[in-house]
């Protein structure tokens, strides 16, 4: 369930350290959708949370939009202050209990095949040991995509927020790095167990896979999207899938139905696939009999 350990990879970027190299950046055209009526408009816009660096985080349409909000709302706010308060939660909420490290979660023979990957990856096995078995999965997931010139401090939501902050627009974040860590951190242990043997045997495909992610994600290839983002985590870790998405998509659609009897123009980016399946805003929100439409490309 190799996309179901990414989608929780890529929400604990406060914890990773880039290492990647310059990109070209080329055109690029993901989804944008508005819903609007004679006094508000919201304009919805699904993000990666990592790009290669220097990559373009948005096509014309969302630039256009993303200019004329005077208000805009991402997952969390991002700040150097947030950042580093994110690394220590994670460190903190992370942290092994003193008589459970990683390796008493594994049997003798996948602790074994850990010490493989952790030579293969050059992380350190000291370090690992000392986590709780869902950072430890996450931080074995992200380490091949990082290597691969992926950069979470080039992600979508970090260039939006930057923009924002640069323009003197209203920044608004849905919850606070200690909800979303908190959502692993309560992880049940036996979800936690699988995603870690996940983890150690399906780390090196992960390259490859966000690579998908990207393509479809540049094309608004929206139904590729939900099936590499969510059909594998509802199908194999529901658990995961209601804390990850559904529960999460449950309160912001009850927080953009608020927005909507306001007045005034809104920038919704969250991840892309916040926005998609039977679960996510857009069909949460039509259901309510909202006008929801695609901006065309």
């Amino acid at each position: 369930m190799l996309k179901s350990l990414l989608a929780a990879a890529l929400l604990m970027l406060t914890s990773a350290a880039a290492c990647a190299q310059p990109h070209k950046p080329r055109p690029v055209f993901p989804a944008l959708y508005v819903m609007r009526d004679a006094h508000a408009t919201i304009y919805l816009f699904g993000t990666v949370h990592v790009r290669p660096a220097g990559a373009d985080w948005g096509g014309p349409n969302a630039h256009a939009a993303l200019d004329a909000a005077s208000d805009v709302w991402t997952e969390i706010e991002t700040t150097p202050q947030s950042d580093a308060e994110g690394a220590a939660l994670a460190e903190r909420l992370g942290q092994a209990l003193p008589d459970h490290p990683l390796s008493s979660w594994l049997t003798g023979a996948q602790n074994a095949r850990l010490r493989t990957l952790e030579e293969r990856l050059g992380a350190s096995p000291a370090a690992l040991e000392r986590m709780q078995a869902w950072r430890a999965a996450l931080v074995l997931t992200f380490l091949p995509i990082v290597r691969a010139g992926y950069d979470p401090q080039s992600g979508v939501d970090r260039d939006i927020d930057a923009y924002g902050d640069a323009h003197g627009k209203h920044m608004h974040g849905f919850e606070t790095i200690d909800q979303q860590l908190g959502f692993l951190a309560h992880l049940s242990p036996e979800l936690q167990r699988q995603l870690l043997l996940d983890a150690i045997d399906e780390a090196d495909q992960g390259p490859r896979a966000i690579a998908e992610m990207t393509r479809a994600w540049e094309r608004g290839d929206v139904a590729t999207l939900e099936r590499v983002v969510l059909s594998d985590m509802r199908r194999g870790f529901p658990q995961l899938y209601q804390a990850l998405f559904k529960a999460r998509n449950d309160v912001w659609v009850e927080a953009l139905s608020q927005h909507m009897r306001g007045a005034g123009t809104e920038f919704v980016a969250v991840g892309a696939g916040h926005l998609l399946g039977r679960d996510g805003l857009i069909a949460q929100l039509r259901a309510r009999g909202f006008n929801v439409r695609r901006v065309p490309a």
